[in-house]
């Protein structure tokens, strides 16, 4: 699977997106941008990377070639007007941000290496052991287990704010399980209806929710099939290629119904909200061509790193102003002991720096990597960004090196960081909710694992099963 991602296989494939894409009005950017993919990937190590952090700068990379896909739907080039070398900044700049990270990953992956030791690479023994250790049918009764403990949490989290970032961060068990689903159905080609299931719930609770988190469940799953072993079957490809198209379309749907459902809808009941929702996507039309410029506006991120460069450069916006200090002084003083700790707010933040009016409710960073450079300068920008990317490195290689089976390591590895660092969080979130998480997500896996690891290989079930045969009885 891991030739999928391959520096060589991406670089073949960006060529040529690149040949067909001289005739746009945004030609250079357009190879900057397709050529630096395969240019991180191989910096964060190629087929050995660990697919989540492939994912990591695959995300983050769209988010930045999102904003060169949206000057082409709308037949603009992104270099005109007084904005247009602004605008070209931010998305070289970028590029080199992700790259710098990539390069970080690798760093510290192997740095993890010397200090947590090497992972176990997967072969023969360790494919059987993963076949033994985790039983299809108990980790989907876990999955559903977490689904509620997830909600619980969340409630929790809400009557308690001191412990919302801990709580919530618990909630990365339920993708432990998904995970865990995903690759024992791809391994074994079985059990396609238990994936089908998971996916019409998560799709179905999340988007009924006010931010609409029905993306993640999907991302893992796909995280999961490109982690699995083996050859690709038509039934993965058809999986995989349905779980796109199904999430783009909800997407689509989503971007032009989410003000309405927002502010008009979510105070309602829960079965009045699923039925406006399931008439908008199932009975009423939509302009496709109009709500696809909207999305890719929304996944591409660098405008607003754009008006910061320009506002730099006009003297509006003060510089050092030490927001990476800032998210390490916040990260080191939880909220649990410093109760009067000031709540983080992104849109406040954004006002300030650009100027720009955010509707109340809303949240909206302009992103780590500008952050970066509001305090580094370019490429000062590059040292804080391969120190993520070390941090994250490190993290994976932990949870890569821990005493458990191959497919819950990865499993765990995942869980913890395929929502770390996206492009659009500020640094504050993205540094704690990295550390929160992954604290969480080591004792879980350090003292959680441990207490179920037999309920879930159902080996107290075999041995009983197996007594009973020893001794004539038929399995009750």
């Amino acid at each position: 699977m891991t030739r999928l991602y391959s520096p060589l296989t991406l670089a073949v494939v960006g060529a040529l997106i690149t040949v067909v894409l001289l005739a746009s009005p945004n030609a250079e950017l357009w190879a900057a941008s397709v050529l630096m993919l395969p240019v991180a990937i191989w910096l964060l190590g190629g087929r050995r990377a660990y697919p989540v952090l492939v994912w990591l700068i695959g995300l983050n990379w769209l988010q930045i070639a999102g904003d060169v896909l949206e000057a082409d739907l709308s037949a603009r080039t992104m270099g005109d007007g007084w904005m247009g070398q602004y605008r070209e900044q931010a998305i070289y700049f970028s590029l080199f941000a992700i790259a710098s990270m990539a390069l970080g990953m690798r760093c510290g992956t192997r740095l993890g290496g010397w200090v947590f030791g090497s992972d176990v690479q997967a072969n023969a023994a360790s494919l059987a052991e993963d076949k033994r250790s985790v039983s299809l049918h108990r980790i989907v009764a876990a999955y559903f287990i977490s689904l509620v403990l997830s909600q619980v949490l969340g409630t929790l989290a809400n009557a308690i704010p001191a412990l919302t970032q801990p709580v919530l961060a618990l909630a990365l068990v339920k993708f432990v399980c998904v995970f865990l689903v995903a690759t024992k159905v791809f391994a074994s080609e079985r059990g396609y209806q238990w994936l089908l299931l998971i996916s019409l719930v998560e799709l179905t609770i999340g988007v009924a929710g006010f931010f609409a988190s029905y993306k993640e469940a999907i991302f893992v799953m796909l995280i999961g099939l490109a982690a699995s072993r083996g050859a690709m079957s038509a039934r993965k490809w058809v999986f995989a290629g349905t779980a796109v198209i199904v999430v783009i379309w909800m997407s689509l749907v989503w971007t032009v119904i989410k003000k309405d459902y927002r502010y008009q809808v979510f105070g309602n009941p829960l079965e009045q909200r699923i039925g406006w929702l399931a008439e908008r996507f199932l009975i009423d039309t939509i302009d496709y061509r109009d709500a696809a410029i909207r999305l890719v506006q929304r996944i591409g991120y660098t405008d607003f790193y754009a008006q910061l460069l320009a506002r730099i450069d006009l003297g509006s916006v003060p510089r050092n102003l030490g927001r990476y200090g800032a998210a390490v002084e916040h990260v080191l003083t939880p909220r649990v002991l410093f109760p009067n700790k000031p709540r983080l707010d992104d849109s406040k933040l954004t006002t300030a720096l650009l100027g720009i009016e955010i509707g109340e409710g809303t949240s909206i960073g302009i992103g780590f990597v500008a952050e970066a450079h509001l305090d580094f300068g370019f490429p000062g920008l590059l040292l804080p960004l391969f120190l993520l990317g070390v941090m994250t490195g490190g993290a994976a290689q932990y949870f890569m090196t821990r005493s458990a089976p191959l497919i819950v390591r990865e499993a765990f590895t995942t869980a913890s960081l395929f929502l770390s660092f996206q492009f659009e969080a500020n640094i504050d979130k993205a540094l704690g909710g990295f550390i929160t998480g992954s604290l969480v997500m080591v004792l879980a896996l350090k003292f959680g694992y441990p207490m179920i690891a037999q309920w879930l290989a159902g080996v107290r079930s075999d041995r009983r099963i197996n007594g009973d045969r020893a001794v004539g009885r038929a399995p009750t």
